[in-house]
């Protein structure tokens, strides 16, 4: 263990909780407080605090914060700052939340493994982990009414309880991220009468990884997969239900049943693409009554090439990842339309295992040199306004290729990716090389 040479002294047993919770995170990750310190912090809560966070020097040392989360925020910055022998100061984080999401739908991650990515997300102030457990090639979360969707191996109930209450203790809330009515391969296996139908060489064959959102039967099973995760992640404030690449957006007419179905109920003007979006607005609201404010990613709607009749439900936040096709919605017709929109810039934090679709693996030097918070995907510069409109921007390790890394391969590359997208919230100016005794402590 390595010592840390200074200390927090606490009034109150929520500010000492919140003292507690900073050594374990340390001592999780191969240092412990020294019981000589050199110098003493004391940390106060101050329910009126307009900031999240600050930092006096008086007549003696006060982080002073408007809750616990704001205190364990700035306590570990400034253990930070003695580590790295740098001058005390609080950088309050430009953006509201920090978020990570890893697909484990398609690569398993054991339980061990992923509070390890956990501790590293609390050392940069991530705020939350977005776990994406289902996908075309599996489904990793146990399920106690439908165990026949689940893949072979998987986290039980019990341990994402466990994974919930971890993260709990270091002030990150888990987002619960169920992909539909596309990425559905894994559910359909059961339920292939259910797949939606494709014309091909003038016959209709089943796309395996479409619901047929046609059928109520099919929409109402999976609404109550959702329901079920709902009551697992009750304590979460979002609920991601994916929305994207549910077919291909530019050949909606090769699904004769979608342009039918859309012809009768939206009129002759439908593109087909309406019944799409009438079933995305239908599970938003059915999640929104849930209790959950609801995400969705933008690939599939205010398409440039599409006459609709129907638009996306206001009730929801937009999660803006790409714009590689043409056809797709800029990131300001979002903002102008009223959308909250997280950036989840996929030229600088996509983490796509094998290098797939096109992806190189971002670098913490590329997001520190290139990246800036008005900078959303494809080049697309922002105006300051619309930060505003902006609560979180986020890092995502996509499963690809599944075996292209080892598990502990993928939580160790993310680490100084983690730390570079904290520089820029924060506005901090480090190199790489101020993390390498920190990644060496926090990987043992």
């Amino acid at each position: 263990m390595t010592e840390i040479l200074i200390g927090f002294q606490t009034a109150t047993p929520k500010a000492a909780q919140v003292a507690e919770q900073v050594a374990q995170l340390f001592k999780a990750c191969g240092y412990e407080f020294s019981s000589e310190t050199t110098r003493k912090i004391e940390l106060v809560l101050v329910p009126s605090l307009m900031q999240e966070f600050t930092y006096e020097e008086n007549e003696h040392s006060q982080l002073l914060a408007k809750n616990e989360a704001g205190l364990f925020y700035g306590a570990v910055q400034l253990v930070l700052h003695e580590l790295f022998n740098e001058e005390w100061r609080i950088q309050l984080p430009q953006m509201k939340e920090r978020c990570l999401m890893i697909d484990i739908g398609r690569k398993f991650y054991p339980l061990k493994e992923l509070k390890r990515l956990v501790r590293s997300m609390a050392l940069f102030n991530f705020t939350h982990l977005q776990l994406h457990f289902s996908e075309n090639e599996g489904f990793r979360i146990e399920s106690k009414k439908h165990p026949e969707i689940v893949s072979k191996q998987h986290l039980t109930q019990a341990e994402v309880k466990e994974l919930i209450a971890y993260c709990q203790n270091f002030y990150i809330e888990v987002i619960p991220d169920i992909d539909s009515p596309g990425h559905l391969e894994q559910v359909l296996e059961t339920y292939p009468d259910w797949r939606l139908k494709k014309s091909v060489a003038g016959k209709l064959v089943a796309d395996v990884r479409a619901l047929d959102i046609l059928n109520p039967a099919a929409v109402d099973f999976v609404f109550k997969i959702y329901q079920e995760y709902a009551t697992l992640f009750k304590q979460s404030q979002y609920f991601h239900i994916g929305a994207d690449e549910f077919i291909d957006f530019d050949q909606v007419e090769v699904y004769p049943t979608l342009q039918k179905a859309a012809l009768e109920k939206f009129g002759p003007k439908a593109s087909g693409i309406e019944i799409f979006t009438d079933y995305v607005n239908n599970l938003v609201a059915k999640i929104s009554d849930l209790g959950f404010v609801v995400r969705v990613w933008n690939d599939g709607f205010y398409r440039l090439n599409r006459q609709e009749q129907l638009t996306l439900s206001k009730n929801c936040q937009i999660s803006y990842w790409t714009r590689w096709n043409k056809n797709m919605a800029p990131v300001e017709t979002f903002f102008e339309a009223g959308y909250q929109v997280v950036n989840h810039n996929d030229n600088y934090f996509y983490y796509v295992l094998g290098e797939m679709a096109g992806y190189s693996y971002p670098t913490y030097e590329k997001i520190q040199q290139g990246f800036t918070l008005d900078l959303f995907a494809n080049d697309q510069l922002v105006a300051a306004k619309y930060l505003a409109q902006t609560p979180a921007v986020a890092l995502a390790i996509w499963a690809d290729d599944p075996n292209a890394q080892t598990v502990a391969e993928v939580i160790d590359a993310v680490f100084y990716l983690q730390a570079a997208l904290n520089e820029k919230v924060s506005q901090l100016t480090r190199t790489k090389a101020h993390y390498h005794t920190l990644f060496e402590h926090w990987q043992k």
